[in-house]
């Protein structure tokens, strides 16, 4: 098997993190006019706090998913290499350790490599700029490993 690459490069999902966090600063620095022109109510801080929080969670997801070199699923004869998404780590397959390759999900966006020792890892239509890259990289999977036959 000639080694492949495909890159991870979720740019929809980035831009809609970004707008979130945008809408959260907004939203943050409305909660905290609200406690600052009325006194100093608890629930304005408390809405302030929350969507500050809110607003860091979504410009942390979106600062991790850049697109970045070597970032994505490496297909080689030996096996798949995969970056996890959030920890920066590679993750490394043998064929031998994947039993099966199924689509989950009602629109197949979900691509689950199910493993021999009985633990699964998911690979997501969202961190792929285009769905026909995440349609090639599903089909090659499931023709090394094709999903199980439902025989009754």
């Amino acid at each position: 098997m000639e080694p492949r690459f495909y890159a991870f490069d979720p740019r929809p999902t980035r831009r809609a993190l970004f707008l979130g966090a945008c809408v959260l600063a907004i939203l943050s620095a409305w909660a905290l006019a609200d406690a600052r022109s009325l006194g100093d109510p608890p629930l304005a801080v408390a809405r302030a706090g929350l969507t500050g929080g809110l607003m860091l969670a979504f410009a942390f997801a979106w600062h991790r998913l850049r697109p970045r070199p070597g970032w994505g699923v490496s297909l080689s004869a030996r096996g798949v290499e995969l970056a996890r998404p959030f920890t920066g780590t590679l993750l490394q397959l043998s064929w031998g350790q994947i039993d099966c390759v199924r689509r989950i999900g009602a629109k197949g966006d979900v691509l689950g490599l199910f493993l021999d020792e009985g633990g699964r890892v998911l690979i997501t239509r969202h961190l792929f700029a285009s769905r026909s890259t995440y349609a090639e990289l599903a089909a090659t999977l499931e023709e090394r490993k094709p999903p199980p036959r439902l025989d009754a």
